[in-house]
This record gives structure tokens, sequence and C-alpha cells, in this order.
């Protein structure tokens, strides 16, 4: 929050004590006792004005109108409850306070934001002045989805614009996959340890979900075909590469594998790949196997283009992009045509492959920059690395990995500690390091102490 928002909240407060009519400080006074500036304190006083709290009265400044009405609580819903206590990790991704964020799962701004035009470029701002067709096909922007499916070609996938639906993010494809195939009550897998924000959707959503381990090649097949075998899921959601949180990828043994147990068993997998367009990425595709048979594949453009664009797709059979569309129509009209215009442009001009390019150098730097001193450490990741932004860490055994991640906050050093990622089972502390932001010496100063502490 800024100031101008504490010192409305703390104006509120007085406000609820005060009669009609009584007086407030001055904008001078009020400025100097609180040591700031007469601007911030204006922006309170006007934000008063406009909710008729206070008046202004010539001649006699600010005064009291009316006492704000009591802030309403109702109870929240209990799957609302639930998933909410299981995004303490997003919240703090989204709170700005950390002056190291060794647990955010994005990259940091410097790595991304040159990529975006600074002012609207003329082509892109005469398509949309001309643009008669308001919200567009709740498909998706025509110009973005077929330079989509023009890049998955190149990677040996079929694909073509019917295969490829758009979307607010990846987190809007995975909202829009829930609501279309499960209901409450239904069960469902997901990589364990795996992408937390998705075990929060579905138990908004009433599902069960069932955790599969990830190896150090994908999910463990024989666990994933026992757990099919026990509970029948209609669906699996993974990540084929560069795995969120351990930065896995599946090799091409357990790509099969992973496809050969769905189709016995009548599943569809969703693999969520947010580095899909990234070079150098290791580990086999679930797309490029399946020819759109078992497969959803969901895009983001959020971790290698720019978290705010809220851009992502959805690559799969059309008949499940046009489902998905009808959900997508429903719920939220249209995807952001403008942003996708945006996106597609930036393809155009050559400028995505080259910052991808970038991207990825600045990726294998980190990689080898965070490796270098964690082995300095005597300590290496617990995974061989698949690409991509994460690696996992193992803690020596008895650590409290909770305990570590707040002495790490006390020292404003953001961590995302292992059991935020699990599935209910147990396994060894651990830590999921941003390899992008955790080359950083002011993160293994802490490590070191708080791990010779700990000894």
């Amino acid at each position: 929050m800024g100031k101008a928002d504490d010192l409305t909240d703390d104006l509120l407060a007085q406000l609820r004590s005060l009669k009609p009519g009584d007086r407030l400080p001055s904008i001078r006074a009020l400025a100097q006792a609180r040591g700031i500036s007469k601007n911030t304190v204006i922006e309170a006083y006007d934000r008063l004005v406009a909710r008729g709290l206070i008046v202004a009265r010539r001649g006699s400044g600010f005064h009291a109108a009316r006492r704000p009405d009591p802030p309403e609580r109702t109870a929240a819903p209990p799957l609302l409850d639930q998933a909410v206590d299981s995004v303490s990790l997003l919240r703090a991704q989204l709170n700005q306070t950390f002056d190291l964020r060794v647990g955010d799962g994005r990259p940091p701004a410097a790595w991304t934001a040159a990529t975006l035009p600074r002012r609207m470029p003329p082509a892109l701002w005469h398509a949309v002045a001309r643009d008669g067709e308001g919200y567009g096909s709740a498909m998706g922007d025509a110009d973005l989805r077929a330079r989509i499916a023009a890049r998955h070609r190149l990677e040996g996938v079929a694909a073509s614009a019917d295969h490829v639906l758009t979307t607010f993010g990846a987190n809007h494809a995975l909202d829009l996959v829930i609501r279309r195939y499960l209901v409450p009550g239904a069960t469902v897998l997901a990589d364990d340890p795996g992408y937390y924000p998705l075990f929060a959707k579905l138990r908004l959503a009433g599902v069960a979900v069932e955790g599969v381990r990830r190896g150090d090649f994908g999910p463990d097949l024989d666990d994933l075909a026992q757990q099919v075998a026990q509970h029948r899921p209609s669906l699996f959601f993974t990540q084929s590469r560069g795995q969120n949180p351990t930065g896995t990828s599946m090799d091409a043994r357990h790509a099969h594998g992973v496809l050969s147990i769905a189709q016995e068993a009548g599943m569809l997998v969703v693999d969520d790949d947010p580095f899909i367009d990234l070079p150098g990425m290791e580990g086999t595709r679930l797309a490029s196997l399946d020819a759109f048979g078992r497969v959803i594949s969901i895009g983001t453009y959020a971790k290698v283009l720019h978290a705010g664009l809220r851009a992502g797709y959805v690559l799969a059979a059309p008949q499940i992009a046009r489902d998905l569309a009808e959900i997508k129509m429903l719920t939220v009209v249209n995807s952001s045509r403008i942003t996708e215009m945006m996106v597609a442009q930036v393809m155009e001009s050559g400028r995505f492959d080259r910052h991808l390019r970038r991207y990825a150098e600045r990726m294998v730097a980190a990689k080898e920059a965070v490796l270098s001193s964690l082995a300095e450490m005597g300590m290496a990741p617990a995974r061989p690395w698949g690409g991509g932004l994460y690696t996992w860490l193992h803690l020596p055994l008895g650590l409290d990995e909770a305990g570590l991640a707040q002495q790490a906050s006390d020292r404003r050093i953001f961590l995302a500690h292992g059991q935020i990622f699990r599935l209910g089972r147990q396994g060894p502390p651990a830590m999921r390091l941003n390899l992008s932001r955790a080359a950083d010496p002011r993160f293994f100063r802490f490590l070191r102490q708080a791990l010779q502490e700990a000894a």
C-alpha cells in the first residue's frame, strides 16, 4: 500500500468517532504531523470527499459529513477458504516488499520489460482503430492464433489456428479446463511436487487431487499407473518440460509411458508448458508425440515475455478448443484482443525471437552461477535441470523449511519452501529456487549462515 492508502485508512478510523460537522486537520498541519507531502494529504481527502464522508467548506477546511458504514463481513464459502489458504505463496509473490525474491515464480523485470514496444506501433494502432468486430471471436485474435500454430509446426506439431484458443494466461487456461471437464467430487491426478496454484483451483472447484511422484525425468510411471487404477481419473495435470517446481523435463521413455497409460485409461493429459517458445529446453513435449489425441497443451507469455500481459493459450484438438471457447465466452466473453494483437506484432517484428535467444543465454548463465555457488557450499540441486527458471534444492534432514523461509522473510528475502508444492506426501526438506533470481551473493550468505546455525 502507498502513503495515501495508509492515510485514507487512518482517516476512516478517525471518522467513525467524529460527529458530522467536526473539523479535520488542515492539509498543512496533517502533512507536517505525519511527515508526508501535502499532495498525499490532498489525495486522501479527495478520496473521502468522493465517498461523501467529508466536505470541503470555503475558508474553514474539511469537515466530517457522516460516519463510514461499518465494513460488512460475510462468511466465505468453505471451498474458497481452503483454496485461499493454499495460495499464501502467490500472495507473497504479489507483495513487492522483499529486497530479494529467490522464491518468486517469475523472471526479473529486466529480463522481459525491454521487449515490449514503448508506444503503440502505428500498424497496431491502425489495426485497433479500424477494428469493427468489437470483442471478436471467443477463440481469440486470428493473427496470433495463426502465428502460434506456425511456431508449433516448426517443432513438429501439426497445428493449425483451429487448434488454438487464446486465454488470459496459463492459469485462465487451467481454469477453463477445470470448469469444462470436472464436477465437484471428481478426482484428478497431478505432479507431486507440482504447481501449487493448480491445487488451489481444484480445491475451489471441489475436486479431489491425488499426487503422482515426480521423478528426475518425469512422473513415476509405476505410481501413475497405480493412481490411475485406484482413482480412475479423467485428467492428469503435468508439465513435460521445465516443471514447476523441480525444473525437470520428461525424457522420451517417460513421455511415451504417460501417453500409453492415458490411452489405456481413456484419460486426458493437461501439459502446462510455460517455456514452449524458449530455445534450449531439454526433454520431450507430449504434444509432439500425441497428434492431439489425449493431450491438452497450455502455453503462456507470462514467463518469457511479460507477466503483466496476461496472455496465453490452449493447444488441443479443434473440438476441445471450441468446447473451452464456450466456457471462455460465458465467463469472460473474450480475452484482450489488443494484448493479443500486441503479442502478434512483437512476433512479426522479430523482437520476440531475438528476446528469446537472449533470455536463454541469461538462463544458462544464471544456472551456472547458482550451481557454482551451491558447489562451494557442498550442495547441489536434487534433480537434473531440464531448462526453464527453476531447480529443486534439498535441505539437510530435520531442517524446518518453513522456519527457514520465515528467517529469510525477516531479512526481506522471499523463499518458496517445499511443502507448499506437495500434495500431502512428505519428502526431504526442500525449496524451489528461481535460478534467475537466486544468483545473488546475499541469498547465499543468508543460506550459509542459516545452515550453520541449524547444524
